[in-house]
């Protein structure tokens, strides 16, 4: 009797990011119209291959592009940064799935804006 060996195991990992940056948002009470900061956590899940306690270049490589970008942003105004996009949660999330998307398996961005709002894209794809 043979036995096929195995297919290889997918495994999704996470890595957070925080970091401040400001912007204006024209019609939004909860925000004002002048320009002010806020603290953004960043949460990216995506999926890899491998064994999970020694298959770590996968999320290094991960959480140097995720901390690249979180560095563009940083200190900056998003209305200036993230393009067309709504530079609020919703932006932040978007402007980190259309990056990370162009080489990286991300399934998930989470983005946490000081301690309230919360936006969750999610993408299903076969990896």
């Amino acid at each position: 009797m043979t036995y096929a060996s195995p297919s290889p195991m997918n495994y999704l990992s996470q890595t957070t990011i925080r970091f401040p940056a400001g912007h204006t948002l024209d019609t939004n009470e909860w925000c004002g119209i002048h320009p002010h900061g806020h603290r953004y956590t960043v949460i990216v899940t995506f999926v890899r291959e491998g064994f999970p306690v020694t298959d770590h270049d996968d999320w290094i490589r991960v959480r140097e592009k995720t901390l690249s970008l979180a560095l563009e942003l940083k200190d900056r105004d998003l209305g200036k940064m993230i393009g067309a996009q709504v530079p609020n949660v919703f932006g932040v999330a978007s402007f980190f799935m259309d990056r990370l998307a162009i080489n990286v398996p991300v399934t998930r961005i989470e983005v946490h804006q000081d301690d309230d709002p919360v936006a969750i894209i999610e993408r299903t794809t076969d990896y």
